[in-house]
């Protein structure tokens, strides 16, 4: 039996390009089996495409190969705090927010691609160190102030 297959376009993403902002179209399809394709395309006509097993693996892919160019995905799921837990077992667009009251477990959410701005987005390695970083951190910490989550 073949796997069933949804396709539909997202509401225009923004990119962070050359030093600016730019809304762009993301299609996305997925298959019954958890397959999901990101075709990510800018104003000029230049296509990324991202596969993989669930949604945040095909989204961490279009960032990669677009990251390697200087480009930013201004989205939640991009912003330096920010981890899809649930989401990325179960499908869904809701990525957590790793914020300083997540210590004494009050969940701060976001859709993936809800807008960020460029401030807020890092690098998919930047992302996966700090929440490396947030995991290890006391819980203590979030009465210090400045951020708990530590660098090295």
């Amino acid at each position: 039996m073949r796997d069933e297959v949804d396709y539909h376009e997202v509401e225009p993403v923004v990119v962070w390009l050359d030093g600016e902002e730019q809304r762009c179209s993301l299609d996305e399809t997925a298959t019954t089996g958890s397959y999901w394709t990101l075709v990510l395309t800018v104003p000029d006509g230049r296509v990324w495409t991202g596969a993989g097993q669930g949604l945040w693996t095909a989204f961490v892919d279009v960032r990669r190969q677009i990251e390697a160019l200087g480009y930013r995905m201004c989205c939640a799921g991009a912003r330096a705090d920010a981890f899809m837990r649930q989401g990325k077992s179960f499908d869904g667009y809701v990525v957590d927010l790793w914020t300083r009251r997540s210590f004494f477990g009050i969940r701060h959410q976001a859709e993936l691609f809800d807008y960020a701005p460029a401030s807020k987005v890092t690098t998919v390695d930047e992302q996966l160190a700090r929440y490396g970083r947030w995991i290890e951190t006391p819980w203590w910490r979030a009465f210090v102030p400045g951020d708990p989550v530590r660098r090295g």
